[in-house]
């Protein structure tokens, strides 16, 4: 016996800073039957309700007759209507995403965009019950842990699903009931997706255990329970620069670790694909050499600086075209190289700023980016690898290749915000100073 559908926007957004009859609702609709029911209740409940399609190019003809039926439905339910056309085969090839994964980035693209713009307060989606089955037992499959099978919340920061709680069967039985028009997406059948073929293995399981789903849901909840308490448990971390800091220490323990570091890289906007492999070698890293450096996945790195992991996504680094090295603003590369007075200079050594003898440097020098087998010659005596200098000064790994130095050959004369040489230093013989400056 399938239970009647109604929808409280007063008790799902009971929680919200939003007034929920204040608050305006954008639907996304794709035609199909869960969507079109999701409207039509929608506008039945007298919410404020718009319509979002997005044609994702996938099917061809078939998916822009499903969008001209969404337009003519909205139409004549006198329902406005924000329609979108995207590429995702193309983004997909472009990236590596499967299409799938393509589709529901462009798609959240849009939805995060009308969102922003205030077009509407909060987009509902039509998941049900049999949707969370299958979003919870395709995380189970990947290996999830207690977060993934908490699955789909009905409330997810601006994301609504008010048809979470109710089964197909239901929104079939709601369908047939009010005669609601809908489209059938032939990809729905093709069991190629893995989606598709678990809604398939779970149409099999309920013919056993008909309950199926509302097993599942209380899996959810009991996980999305568990997942609250980790989640009140969980140390702070740090945002600087478009890196990720988390403190080694709070990675000692295992589940607040996994955790962070799955936040981490959702902070960078790797949300997909952090696997049990990837969460083990960031907390093996926790516990390794300071200085050592992983690529993960999606471009995401994490390497050990002192007392901390540091995430960041992949960027490859500017190559700064060679040039002889003179007095000026290097445009392009961030360095300058500025005369200065000798004792505004021995005032101001002591700050950290670089100081040079202007005489000292010779004429064939250039200000290029740092290369391997570079060597520089420490205050005191004694010549060391760039490389190896820069990890006596504990100078961040990820950051060496965007350095700009002033070098002869491979013998480098200053590092511009970092250091200079022995070769250059001023001393009681020095006429003229160049300050090397980092221009922000």
């Amino acid at each position: 016996m399938s239970k009647e559908l109604r929808v409280s926007l007063e008790n799902l957004l009971c929680d919200t800073a939003f007034d929920p009859m204040m608050s305006r609702i954008g639907a996304a609709v794709s035609g199909g039957r869960d969507s079109v029911a999701l409207l039509h209740i929608l506008k039945q409940s007298g919410a404020n309700v718009i319509a979002v399609n997005v044609e994702h190019g996938i099917r061809g003809e078939e998916s822009v007759r499903d969008s001209k039926f969404v337009a003519e439905l909205c139409k004549s339910w006198g329902i406005e209507l924000c329609s979108y056309g995207v590429d995702a085969p193309s983004f997909a090839k472009e990236n590596g995403y499967t299409l799938e994964q393509a589709a529901r980035i462009l798609r959240y693209r849009i939805f995060d965009g009308l969102l922003d713009a205030g077009k509407c307060d909060f987009i509902a989606l039509a998941h049900h019950a049999d949707d969370q089955a299958e979003t919870v037992l395709m995380r189970i499959l990947r290996g999830t842990g207690i977060r993934g099978l908490a699955g789909m919340k009905e409330v997810n920061g601006r994301y609504i699903r008010p048809l979470l709680e109710y089964t197909r069967a239901d929104i079939d039985d709601y369908i047939e009931r009010n005669g609601l028009q809908y489209v059938d997406d032939a990809t729905n059948d093709d069991e190629s997706y893995t989606r598709n073929f678990l809604r398939g293995e779970i149409a099999r399981l309920k013919t056993r255990f008909p309950d199926l789903c509302d097993k599942v849901a209380r899996l959810a909840r009991n996980a999305a329970e568990a997942d609250a308490y980790i989640e009140e448990q969980m140390p702070q971390i740090a945002v600087k620069n478009g890196e990720v800091h988390i403190k080694t220490s709070d990675c000692a323990n295992t589940t607040i670790g996994k955790r962070l570091i799955t936040r981490a890289a959702a902070e960078l906007g790797v949300r997909q694909d952090i696997e049990e492999k990837h969460l083990k070698l960031a907390l093996g890293l926790a516990r390794g050499e300071n200085g050592k450096y992983l690529n993960l996945t999606h471009g995401l790195n994490v390497h050990k600086d002192g007392d901390r992991l540091v995430f960041a996504l992949n960027a490859q680094p500017y190559r700064f075209e060679r040039r002889a090295f003179e007095e000026g603003v290097f445009e392009g590369s961030g360095v300058c190289v500025k005369t200065v007075d000798l004792d505004h200079a021995r005032k101001n050594i002591a700050t950290g700023r670089l100081f040079v003898d202007a005489d000292k440097i010779p004429r064939e020098a250039v200000i290029r980016s740092r290369e391997d087998g570079d060597v520089i010659k420490k205050f005191g005596g004694g010549t060391k690898s760039l490389g190896d200098y820069l990890t006596d000064k504990k100078y961040p790994l990820r950051e060496r290749d965007g350095l700009k130095v002033v070098a002869v050959g491979n013998r480098v004369l200053a590092v511009f915000g970092v250091d200079i040489s022995e070769d250059v230093r001023i001393d009681e013989t020095t006429r003229r100073v160049y300050e090397l400056k980092l221009e922000k």
